[in-house]
């Protein structure tokens, strides 16, 4: 019996003392605490805090100073945010990381003046081992329709005048092109190594551009004109350069507080970010997209949604049915007001090798994927593009079952009213690009006319149909527009339905603005829903990778014209400071 006693009164202490003396003890210290903030966490309520503490990559608290100072220790570093505003990291839905980067290395598309494209290449030839190409360009975009307009507006027309730049770029061939394939110019070290000689050109299809002495420019026209550069230009760049491409473009990722991107790169861009994670010097986490018509290559390797780690997931399939409206080419029930043979056309994989539509085609690429586990992600801008592709899902639910596939409609730009109520009933995840309509409002009415306007970028009847709307930015654009990484311009184009100029006065359709609430969240916790990641991303939560970035101002308080001028401070992820900005 008194063995017996012994243990009771052991056990009484152990359940009235234990827990206290260990509640007393110091929680295990942060490596990193931000306090003084308001720390908007995009939680289930929105809820707005104070302070976050961080260890291990991930948040250990969220809460007020005086509850998360407890995690102080004596190595923790201790940031003061001085009531900075705090969200999420910011996850791009979108982006082309490649083509990005090669963009940033060396674009003119709004370039006017022969000054500032003198500067462009001087520029980039810093950067260029001896010998290596400069190519792309893209110019004369914002020629015919101002960027920052809402139409109407025009530039006087830019061409390069290469002969400004044939002693900076004495050691690099030159070939650029104009957004829209109509004009190229070259250099006279390209001609040569293309065996060109533009005063006695025998070259069949080019049409050599000359000025009013006679003198050739390196402007060409002309069917003849890729076909002749096509042997003598390398068909990608050197790994090397795709490297500094590659650390040069994460500069200007989280220099914008963007720490997750959906790419849709190749499978050396794939292996750059692997080898780069295993440097320890990737800072983006990234969502990869091989293309739609790889779906077998995936499943026989066993990948399926949710491969991968937190840095690099695989899982996802991107596809395309129709062209975009910066080349009216995005497919339409009727035809484009400024061609009317033209109603846009559908991608490879709708039709066959004679370009004519094949029923069912696609679909099939659809149902096979979708039964090797993989999600679909699945390009449609025009009216019938986003009409067929939903009639497609719908199928696809009769034949394989209906399931949480949250399946990516990626742009969703011009929907006709009878389908906005089939988005929410399909699960429907809208990957769309708020800039976008900013951007393409210059031109979208004279081309489909305004009532087809009204089913376009209409994010308040995307959102009220029950679908999940995500943000991002299609990074970096078009070969007739260009659309930078910045979030702010996302989020005020979601809000405002302005240009960066504020045109037009109240807002394009201002029926379908959102708020600025919904727009921080679909730039945030949608996206990582969108991509199977909410329980680990896109919101400010205990046992979540920390991602954060601090920004100059309330996003919440300012007027919606003054989200363009604020600023990332501080972008953190996975713990890490990836980028403070200097004052």
């Amino acid at each position: 019996m008194r063995l017996r006693s012994l243990v009771s009164v052991l056990v009484a202490f152990a359940i009235v003392f234990l827990p206290q003396a260990f509640g007393n003890q110091q929680p295990q210290p942060a490596s990193l605490i931000f306090h003084n903030g308001v720390i908007y966490t995009v939680d289930a309520n929105n809820s707005i805090t104070q302070a976050v503490a961080i260890r291990d990559g991930k948040f250990i608290a969220v809460g007020s100073n005086k509850e998360v100072m407890k995690f102080r220790g004596p190595r923790t570093q201790v940031i003061d945010l001085k009531d900075q505003f705090v969200t999420p990291g910011f996850n791009d839905n979108h982006v082309h990381f490649q083509s990005a980067a090669a963009f940033l290395e060396f674009n003119i598309m709004a370039v006017s003046t022969q000054e500032e494209f003198v500067r462009r290449v001087r520029e980039v030839v810093k950067s260029l081992a001896k010998g290596e190409w400069i190519l792309n360009g893209y110019w004369g975009a914002y020629d015919q329709w101002a960027a920052g307009s809402a139409g109407g507006s025009r530039h006087e027309p830019f061409a390069p005048r290469m002969q400004l730049v044939e002693d900076i770029t004495r050691d690099h061939p030159v070939f650029i092109r104009k957004f829209d394939d109509s004009e190229f110019a070259a250099n006279t070290v390209a001609m040569k190594v293309a065996g060109i000689n533009p005063s006695d050109p025998k070259a069949a299809g080019v049409e050599f551009i000359r000025d009013r002495a006679g003198k050739p420019t390196g402007i060409m026209r002309g069917k003849g004109v890729t076909k002749l550069f096509a042997s003598v230009i390398p068909r990608k760049f050197s790994h090397e350069r795709r490297v500094w491409q590659t650390k040069n473009a994460l500069a200007e990722i989280r220099k914008y507080g963007v720490t997750n991107v959906s790419d849709m790169s190749d499978d050396e861009q794939l292996e750059i970010y692997r080898d780069l994670h295993q440097k320890g010097e990737l800072t983006v986490r990234v969502h990869f997209r091989p293309g739609l018509d790889r779906w077998k290559e995936l499943a026989d390797r066993g990948i399926k949604i949710g491969s991968g780690d937190d840095w690099i997931r695989l899982g996802s399939l991107k596809g395309h049915i129709d062209g975009i409206m910066g080349t009216s080419s995005a497919r339409f029930f009727e035809p484009y007001l400024t061609d009317p043979a033209n109603r846009g056309r559908w991608r490879p994989l709708m039709v066959d090798e004679k370009g004519n539509f094949v029923e069912g085609k696609f679909l099939k690429y659809m149902l096979d994927a979708d039964r090797a586990g993989l999600q679909m992600t699945v390009h449609a801008i025009g009216d019938e593009a986003n009409n067929v592709l939903l009639n497609y899902l719908e199928e696809l639910n009769r034949q394989n079952g209906a399931r949480d596939r949250r399946f990516r409609l990626v742009h969703a730009q011009v929907i006709k009213d009878d389908d906005f109520k089939r988005l929410g009933r399909l699960g429907v995840v809208a990957e769309v690009q708020p800039f976008h309509l900013s951007d393409d409002m210059r031109w979208m009415e004279e081309r489909i006319g305004r009532e087809r306007c009204r089913g376009a970028y209409a994010f308040k009847s995307i959102r009220d149909s029950g679908a999940i709307l995500s943000f991002g930015t299609d990074w970096p654009g078009t070969s007739a527009s260009e659309y930078p990484i910045n979030p702010m311009l996302g989020l005020y184009a979601a809000v405002t339905r302005q240009t960066v100029n504020g045109q037009p006065e109240g807002g394009w359709f201002p029926d379908q603005r959102i708020s600025i609430e919904d727009a921080i969240r679909a730039y945030t916790y949608n996206t990582a829903y969108a991509n199977f990641e909410e329980k680990t991303k896109g919101s400010i939560e205990v046992g979540k990778l920390a991602d954060l970035v601090v920004l100059s101002k309330n996003l919440l308080r300012i007027a919606p014209k003054e989200i363009l001028s604020v600023e990332v401070t501080i972008t953190v992820v996975g713990g890490r400071l990836e980028f403070i900005k200097r004052r």
